[in-house]
């Protein structure tokens, strides 16, 4: 490896670019947050050519530094669906998995192919928002026009690898959960027999790559456009907390990692695939390993809606390095109300789950709240390594990662309440990741 790799990190929130030498260190960075579109509770989308428009001024930003770039890597969330005509033209904005329009969807897709196969083959149930194939059945059935215009479905590094390459491309990594994939094998096929059942084609879905295979070379006149070398190679690519799990070395069964970002996730590396209702299954970017998902749709963001409610009087710096850690260092040992924790949903549910609290009476404030909610979102987080302890030894350690977890006394929660662990903070990131699937493919496939 001797040239530079060009790392895109298209979060749920927030669009990241960095330069990474042949060393892994960041050389200069570009960093833009932007909002989601959320209304009713329901709707959760973004018009996909903001991640174009970030990517453009990303580049802009680095200036002559672009000229030593010989690939570009994505991490992507996901899915990010998005449905585009035969130019790549977007054709709706990009359903996120906060999405929660396509229950009904999810629910007829469970009952025409049954619960069984489906985690028998795709290892994964389909639900709103988080599975693509439900949002897929959402728009032909309330949009079928755009349906019946859809050159091809993809998500988030399909359509920005489009706009680079001309060339449709989907990984594993972020298309594990659609209901469409082989995720039991990880062998790059669609299951036509699920298409067949639900009359939809393979025509209308993007070629499969692995994470870590060059889809090609950007385009002359793009590559022009945007400073980078003509000769510069896309790389598939993967989705953002797969990439998370990658930069931090979670690459052996039992491992676990548990990061807390806008959402929070629990991820167990699996070398069988082992399908539940209860949590998904993402393909490694290794082969022949499996992640556990295992989301809280509102973790970080559960914080944010607390503070907008009930300390809208602080700043952001009062409510998360003042008050936060003297709650959790004063009163972590006191009762507290119980929360439920579904503030956005539940990925796994063909209900639309609400929060709430309960055990209020004229004696609770605002702290006890804060507190139940801390205790409420890691709770169910725990649930999922108790469930799948069965199925893999765990590791005594769990690596903690996100910006939550950057919390004064955060720490603290998680032994009270996640349990007996050895908890080590990692400095990684899924735009880390990408850029060290970028130096895996320098080192195994570039030729």
């Amino acid at each position: 490896m001797s040239g530079k790799i060009l790392a895109i990190d298209v979060g749920t929130t927030n669009f990241k670019m960095g330069i990474f030498n042949e060393y892994l260190s960041l050389e200069a960075v570009y960093q833009q947050n932007y909002e989601v579109d959320i209304f009713d509770g329901e709707k959760a989308e973004i018009d996909p050519e903001i991640w174009w428009q970030q990517l453009i001024l990303g580049c802009r930003s680095f200036g002559k530094k672009l000229a030593e770039v010989e690939l570009v890597s994505f991490s992507v969330t996901t899915p990010g669906l998005v449905a585009m005509d035969e130019n790549g033209k977007a054709l709706t904005k990009a359903i996120l998995f906060l999405d929660q329009r396509s229950h009904n969807q999810a629910s007829e897709i469970r009952s025409k192919i049954g619960e069984e196969r489906l985690l028998g083959w795709a290892c994964n149930l389909p639900v709103s928002g988080g599975s693509s194939l439900s949002s897929i059945l959402w728009i032909r059935e309330k949009m079928p026009e755009v349906f019946a215009r859809t050159h091809k479905f993809g998500h988030t590094n399909t359509f920005l690898i489009y706009r680079l390459t001309k060339k449709w491309a989907i990984d594993p990594s972020t298309t594990s959960i659609t209901g469409l994939y082989d995720t039991k094998n990880n062998n790059l096929t669609w299951n036509s027999d699920f298409l067949k059942e639900l009359y939809l084609s393979e025509d209308q879905l993007p070629e499969l790559f692995q994470s870590y295979e060059a889809v090609g070379q950007v385009e002359y006149e793009v590559a022009a456009s945007l400073g980078l070398p003509s000769s510069c190679k896309v790389l598939c690519g993967g989705n953002d907390a797969v990439l998370s799990a990658f930069s931090a070395n979670i690459n052996k069964p039992g491992d676990i990692l548990h990061i807390s970002g806008t959402c929070d996730i629990m991820m167990v590396c699996l070398d069988k695939p082992s399908g539940s209702a209860e949590y998904n299954i993402r393909s490694h970017i290794l082969p022949g390993l499996w992640l556990t998902l295992f989301v809280l749709n509102t973790g970080g963001k559960s914080l944010e809606w607390f503070q907008s409610v009930f300390c809208s009087e602080m700043t952001n710096d009062q409510f998360y390095n003042d008050y936060m850690p003297f709650v959790i260092e004063n009163r972590i040992g006191t009762e507290v109300p119980s929360y439920e924790p579904f503030l956005q949903g539940s990925r796994y549910s063909v209900q639309a789950l609400k929060a709430s609290f309960s055990g209020i009476d004229v004696n609770t404030t605002r702290d006890d709240f804060l507190l139940a909610m801390l205790k409420g979102n890691n709770l169910y987080m725990t649930s999922h390594l108790a469930e799948v302890s069965d199925k893999v030894e765990l590791s005594r350690t769990i690596k903690l990662t996100g910006g939550a977890q950057n919390i004064r006394n955060m720490e603290t929660v998680k032994r009270k309440w996640i349990g007996d662990y050895r908890f080590e903070y990692v400095d990684q990131s899924s735009l880390h990741g990408a850029a060290k699937l970028g130096k895996y493919y320098f080192e195994n496939l570039n030729n």
